[in-house]
């Protein structure tokens, strides 16, 4: 029995409510199973009335459940095959045996051989791939340009039928995992997920480590090659899998596709996942867990086990008591918790090992006030839990989520098919066929008796109270990552006070959510296919499209400030940021129930200035935006906010240091770019001396010489656009503040050739090789873009697959601002970075052979490739609109240029790319960013041939644009 406290009623709830699912579900221990699935036909997965794609849900003759989606319009195709085996299925002696399956499948199939050609020929064909390993799943997936589905798809049908498994690379791989997990070594998210699930059930797979290491797939007894073939023949069977090919094609194509490609995949009998062991016995409930994280990070959560609500996806008893509990509008545990300086954030939420138990989770970020009050915040939320019990249970509240999800349903926009192929693969295991689409927008009945009965779950007799914070009491180590921790058992005197909840009149349920939408006409489309400009007066420019294209009733909305006064010294780019969070802050009351109902809004802060953005239902845009200018009017908030929005702001600079080096790298590259970015070092000086008064002061010198630039897209009419620029021109402009647009100044790397050196606290070196070119045509853009994608793969391959010199290695084209550029990247444990600028450097020496003997029919599959990419259509609303927008903010205002530049890319050759590589190895514009892990320290040298820099500082004498 998993739960040995559930009461009779709920128990008969629980498996009353799986009769009519068709998945094998397990509640409380007991299994339950039904009949395999029968064909059903296109019409029995259900779908939103705004989506135009054609369903098919099949089985093959082996077992193999598959959905094909038919989407003539598109030319991106993809697939994605997901297996319902994990982590949890290693064996003791094998941990991170699963993930270690998911690598090696990359490394060639009998009938594919050679090793990553399966991911170079998704590459070249314009699209990316790749897989991960959860708890009980392994995902698979691609995208690549629509006429190249079938053979892509067949390759991947391979990884399930005969993978190759070369002894070879099994020795060489488990490097590449081990890399992986020592790249997680400092990243806080994995150190605390493993110290915390080190506090469960010892006897359940929750508990053990579950990426790989050298030591944990040691092949001390000969065995290795062979547990992996083991694994894959006992999980990687087509019972045990779920298939998704999303392509242009006619659904009867994609199933004779299907079926000569997946049809060998071994049937074999679906093996028993059933775990059937409590995640947590009676010695990890009832329990304080203090975890010590390297950032100066403070959170509470508390979680409590209940029933898998897995059998109950169409009624929802979990989201509908998250949706309450994580509410952050007037009156909610939020909003108090906040007012009263204990917390900066809070979110509820369940997660889920479907029909074995689902967790309840409370997650509060906490302010340095809040760690002292962990109890007592504890203790507020039972408050609120009582109020719940009291007077949550509202059948109007549970209508209104129904209302909202289907209204989101009805009007749900295409994410793209990479995104879509894996997302629904991942529920093929979980779900009926019918609800795949829809499943997370059921709201079918409100069940105020199931509700409760998870609600009864929320004791102090099942809770588990985590705080992460530094310089907590622990006495335990996690072996893995080292964590320190500790799991004591609540305090009797806590325990008797969540027994005995207060009544706060403060705290309230959710009142009706006043911007649930009620106009759905669409305006006819424009004639136009882009934006234009349809008012432009001193210090306002305004862009405007109606489109209805989509038949969504939404529309777009940006607002874009800028200054000089955004980033013209560090103290700036500090107050700004604060000036933007207590902006959104003094918003949130009002405006959380407008997200909530599909009406969102963001205020961004950068070194040009502020972003206001609007998306969603639009007839309520006007409103939302009218209290935003609003918000700018009046702002005046209190000192202790700006003292918790500044402490925000400071943890945040603090902690970036332990972010991975490679990323530490990349931001430094922008740094040395842009004048207007200064070093984190000197960003935290000023954001620790910066007071509530100089905010005041700037809150209102930032409007003192501005320009507005807008774009109004989608759902609205030119007549609306301008009445919403006349808004926002009202509030925020006059007579003696307008300006000309600012743009950023940048460097630009001309012909230099410049090491910097960084100094980061890691065990991995980090090595970036940046080449910019000066010149802005479309040829040039063309040209190194096709060379960055030529050498991306091979550079994987020789860096990673065969040299193993770590986890991240990367390559491609990295333009900036128009100057094309390529890039390269590694991040490795075991060379140090002078030794990975001379692998780079033979790399592309190497590569010179390479391009002499290449084809132009070889050429022909990246050409096709890269310009499939720049003209991909767009998927929804919103990457349209992103589209117009970066045009806009990068003031590259030909909206298809991306025309030109295809036209640029087919005319190029073999000779192209050899001179392009040629011009690249003279080393002229070019910037190498570096830092040595502490086992390389002593591998430095000075440098004598190129300038070394030690600092960003360093580099400011580069040209500046104009």
């Amino acid at each position: 029995m998993m739960f040995r406290t559930v009461k009779a009623d709920m128990l008969k709830k629980l498996v009353s409510m799986v009769a009519g699912v068709l998945t094998m579900v397990s509640i409380a221990g007991c299994s339950m199973t039904t009949e395999r699935e029968a064909l059903v036909t296109p019409e029995d997965v259900i779908k939103s009335p705004a989506d135009d794609r054609d369903y098919r849900y099949i089985t093959l003759d082996n077992g193999l459940k598959v959905l094909l989606i038919s989407d003539p319009d598109t030319d991106k195709s993809a697939a994605a095959v997901d297996v319902n085996v994990g982590s949890y299925q290693d064996p003791d002696h094998r941990l991170g045996l699963a993930h270690f399956l998911e690598h090696m499948l990359f490394m060639g199939t009998e009938k594919y051989p050679d090793v990553d050609s399966y991911s170079e020929f998704i590459r070249a064909n314009g699209g990316s791939s790749n897989a991960y390993t959860a708890d009980v799943r392994t995902n698979y997936y691609f995208d690549i340009n629509s006429d190249q589905l079938q053979p892509a798809l067949d390759r991947l049908a391979q990884f399930f039928i005969a993978p190759k498994l070369d002894p070879n690379y099994v020795e060489r791989e488990k490097n590449a995992v081990d890399s992986e997990y020592r790249l997680h070594a400092r990243e806080d998210g994995w150190r605390l997920f493993m110290a915390l699930n080190s506090t469960s059930n010892p006897d359940h797979p929750k508990s053990r480590f579950n990426i790989g290491s050298l030591d944990t797939l040691h092949d001390q007894d000969g065995q290795l090659w062979q547990s992996l073939k083991d694994f894959h023949d006992k999980y990687y069977v087509a019972s045990n899998m779920g298939v998704v090919v999303y392509g242009k094609e006619p659904l009867e194509r994609l199933e004779q596709w299907v079926n000569t490609s997946f049809s060998a995949v071994p049937s074999g009998a679906k093996p028993d996942l059933t775990i059937g062991k409590q995640p947590y016995t009676q010695d990890e409930l009832k329990a304080r867990i203090n975890i010590v994280p390297l950032k100066d990070t403070r959170v509470l959560s508390l979680s409590f086990p209940v029933p898998s609500a897995q059998p109950f996806y169409h009624i929802k008893p979990l989201g509908y008591l998250a949706r309450i509990i994580g509410y952050e509008g007037k009156g909610s545990l939020h909003s108090l918790l906040k007012e009263r300086g204990l917390i900066d954030s809070l979110a509820a939420y369940s997660s889920d090992l479907p029909n074995e138990y689902s967790e309840f989770t409370v997650r509060m970020e906490l302010t340095p006030e809040g760690l002292t009050q962990v109890d007592e915040i504890t203790a507020i939320v039972f408050d609120y839990l009582d109020l719940i019990r009291r007077e949550g249970l509202q059948p109007w509240l549970y209508e209104e989520s129904k209302q909202i999800a289907e209204l989101a349903f009805r009007y749900q926009e295409d994410r793209n098919p990479q995104q879509t192929a894996s997302g629904l693969a991942a529920r093929m295991h979980y779900l009926p066929p019918e609800h795949l689409l829809e499943a997370n927008y059921l709201y079918d009945s409100y069940d105020p008796e199931l509700i409760s009965g998870y609600l009864a779950r929320m004791t102090p007799e099942n809770l588990r109270q985590v705080v992460i914070a530094q310089n907590l009491s622990t006495d335990k180590v996690e072996p893995y990552f080292e964590t320190k921790y500790s799991i004591q058992a609540l305090s009797d005197e806590l325990v008797k006070r969540l027994k005995t909840p207060i009544a706060r009149q403060l705290l309230t349920i959710p009142e009706p959510n006043p911007f649930i939408t009620g106009n759905l006409e669409l305006h006819e489309s424009d004639q136009a296919s882009e934006p234009s400009v349809i008012l432009e007066e001193p210090g306002l420019r305004v862009w405007s499209l109606t489109d209805t294209s989509f038949n969504m009733p939404r529309g777009n909305v940006r607002v874009m400030i800028t200054t000089p006064a955004a980033s013209a010294t560090p103290d700036d780019n500090v107050l700004i940021q604060i000036y933007k969070s207590l902006l959104s802050r003094s918003l949130n009351e009002y405006g959380y129930p407008a997200r909530e109902a599909g009406l969102n809004y963001s205020i961004t802060a950068g070194r040009r200035g502020l972003l206001i953005s609007l998306a969603g239902y639009q007839d309520k845009q006007s409103v939302l935006l009218e209290d935003i200018l609003k918000a700018i009017e009046t702002f005046k908030p209190e000192k202790s906010a700006f003292e918790q929005e500044k402490a925000v702001l400071v943890r945040g600079l603090k902690n970036k240091k332990f972010h991975a080096p490679y990323r530490l790298g990349m931001d430094a590259l922008n740094q040395a770019t842009y004048p207007s970015y200064p070093e984190d070092e000197v960003l935290l000086s000023a954001a620790e001396k910066v007071t509530y008064e100089q905010l005041i002061k700037y809150a209102h010198a930032f409007y003192k010489r501005i320009h507005v630039e807008m774009l109004v897209y989608g759902n609205h009419s030119k007549q609306e656009a301008l009445t919403l620029s006349s808004m926002v021109e009202s509030v925020l402009l006059n007579d003696h503040n307008r300006r000309d647009r600012f743009d950023l100044p940048f460097h630009l790397l001309g012909d230099t050739n410049r090491v910097l050196n960084m100094d980061i606290e890691h065990d991995d070196s980090m090595l970036i090789s940046y080449y910019q070119i000066p010149e802005t045509d479309n040829r040039e853009r063309a040209r190194y873009a096709l060379l960055g994608r030529l050498l991306a793969n091979p550079f994987f391959n020789s860096l990673r697959t065969e040299q193993q010199l770590g986890y991240v290695v990367f390559a491609g084209p990295r333009p900036f601002e128009k100057h094309p550029g390529v890039i390269f990247v590694v991040q490795s444990p075991k060379l140090d970075p002078i030794g990975i600028e001379g692998r780079v450097e033979q790399f592309l020496n190497d590569q010179k052979a390479v391009l002499s003997g290449l084809t132009d029919q070889e050429l022909e599959q990246y050409r096709q490739g890269l310009i499939g990419d720049l003209l991909k259509k767009d998927d929804n609303m919103d990457e349209r609109n992103g589209r117009f927008w970066q045009g806009i903010a990068s003031d590259e205002l030909d909206f298809e240029n991306r025309l030109k530049i295809a036209d640029e890319i087919r005319k190029l050759k073999p000779a192209d790319m050899q001179s392009a590589l040629a011009r690249l190895m003279e080393n002229k514009g070019k910037l190498v960013i570096r830092s040595f892990g502490e086992p390389h320290k002593k591998a430095y040298r000075k440098e004598t041939d190129r300038t070394e820099c030690n600092t960003i500082d360093c580099l400011k004498d580069l040209p500046v644009s104009e």
